[in-house]
């Protein structure tokens, strides 16, 4: 019974996603336009101390979540455009199914009511790496970038694709999954940066 209820739980949270390409980027159209509206709102008014101020010690300011995003941004938007690019179109009537191990990530990224910490490697560390003065701007640039890379795919193959992970060039994720990873990421680290003005 307790072994059922695990396998239950646990497939629960790998179960693959398999829906239609066009639906999936809408999705994720919408969730980047709308994070891209809370950044301009609640950001972009603040000054460079505000954007630095942190919670605590031990914890990211708002400007430091938002160049953390940046820096995965940095590496993420040129290998995808380069692989759509060396793909070119594909035939549209195809079923998006997720990975087990892209899956599994993805779904990780997503903001929670009380999210697992996690230690970001030094080059995407950004109290290592410094925050620019124009942070925010930085940002929402790289969203206007991944609408115009979610616009390409429309007519890409979201399964095909492989994009290989920041962490190892020699894991591949699926594109489709790759772009949930990204969009899921970003919203984890505007939500933590939410939290630093209710602080």
């Amino acid at each position: 019974m307790r072994l059922n209820l695990l396998y239950t739980i646990y497939w629960k949270k790998l179960k693959p996603v398999k829906t239609s390409p066009s639906d999936l980027i809408d999705q994720l159209v919408q969730d980047t336009k709308s994070m891209m509206k809370t950044v301009k709102d609640e950001f972009l008014p603040l000054d460079r101390e505000a954007l630095l101020l942190k919670p605590d010690p031990y914890r990211w300011s708002i400007g430091e979540c938002l160049e953390h995003l940046n820096l995965y941004s940095d590496y993420y938007h040129p290998v995808i455009k380069k692989k759509m690019e060396e793909a070119g179109p594909c035939n549209p009537n195809y079923t998006f199914k997720s990975g087990m191990a892209g899956n599994y990530f993805a779904k990780s990224m997503l903001p929670k009511k009380k999210m697992m910490k996690m230690s970001s490697p030094g080059d995407k560390n950004p109290s290592k790496t410094g925050v620019p003065d124009e942070v925010v701007k930085r940002f929402l640039a790289h969203q206007k970038d991944l609408l115009q890379l979610l616009a390409t795919a429309r007519n890409r193959d979201l399964n095909k694709i492989r994009i290989p992970l920041s962490l190892s060039k020699l894991i591949r994720f699926r594109l489709g999954d790759t772009f949930r990873f990204v969009v899921n990421h970003n919203q984890r680290h505007v939500v933590q940066a939410i939290g630093n003005l209710e602080k």
